[in-house]
C-alpha cells in the first residue's frame, strides 16, 4: 500500500515536499538498524527520501500538533547526533524515526507493549516513559491509530 496516497484524514502535508528515492541512505539504514524494521517503513521512506528532502511533516488537523517523519537521510544524521554515550543502551535497541518538532522522539522498537512504534522524550531517551503509539506506521498514518498519542503533550 502507498502510505502517503492514503494518509489518514486527520492529517495534512504538503505534497509538494514529497520526493521519492533514497535508495543509498535506505539501504544503510537496513543495515545499521539494531532492530529488524517494518516492511510498510521501508516502503514510506523510498516514497519520502529523495535529494534534498528531510521527510514529511503531517498536521494533526484538530489537534495543532505536528508529526515529522524523517527521511532516510535526516534520519542517518539524526542517529549521529543522538548517538553518544549515555544514550548507547537506548541507541541500541530501537530505530529513531521522527519527532514532534519539540521534546518527543518517535522510534520502533520491543517497549512494555511490545513491538511497534513509540514516543518519548528527547532529553530522557528511554523505555521507561515511553508510550506505545501503534503496531505498524501502516495503522498509525493511514488508519489513525495512535493519532491522538502522537499529538497529546
Amino acid at each position: 500500500m502507498n502510505i502517503i496516497e492514503n494518509i489518514n484524514k486527520k492529517l495534512v502535508f504538503d505534497k509538494d515536499e514529497i520526493c521519492a528515492g533514497g535508495e543509498s541512505d535506505i539501504e544503510e539504514i537496513i543495515r545499521v538498524s539494531p532492530v529488524p524494521l517494518p516492511k510498510d517503513y521501508i516502503e514510506f521512506l523510498k516514497q519520502v527520501s529523495g535529494d534534498d528532502c528531510y521527510g514529511p511533516e503531517f498536521e494533526a488537523e484538530d489537534e495543532g500538533a505536528s508529526i515529522w517523519i524523517w527521511s532516510a537521510k535526516m534520519a542517518l544524521e539524526k542517529l549521529e547526533e543522538f548517538n553518544q554515550p549515555f544514550n548507547q543502551k537506548f541507541i541500541n535497541n530501537v530505530w529513531l524515526f521522527g519527532n514532534d518538532l519539540g521534546d518527543l522522539v518517535y522510534f520502533f522498537g520491543t517497549g512494555k507493549d511490545g513491538f511497534g512504534l513509540y514516543r518519548t522524550s528527547a532529553g530522557c531517551l528511554g523505555f521507561e516513559n515511553a508510550e506505545k503509539i501503534s503496531d505498524t506506521l501502516t495503522d498509525f498514518l493511514v488508519n489513525g491509530v495512535g493519532i491522538d498519542i502522537a499529538t497529546s503533550l
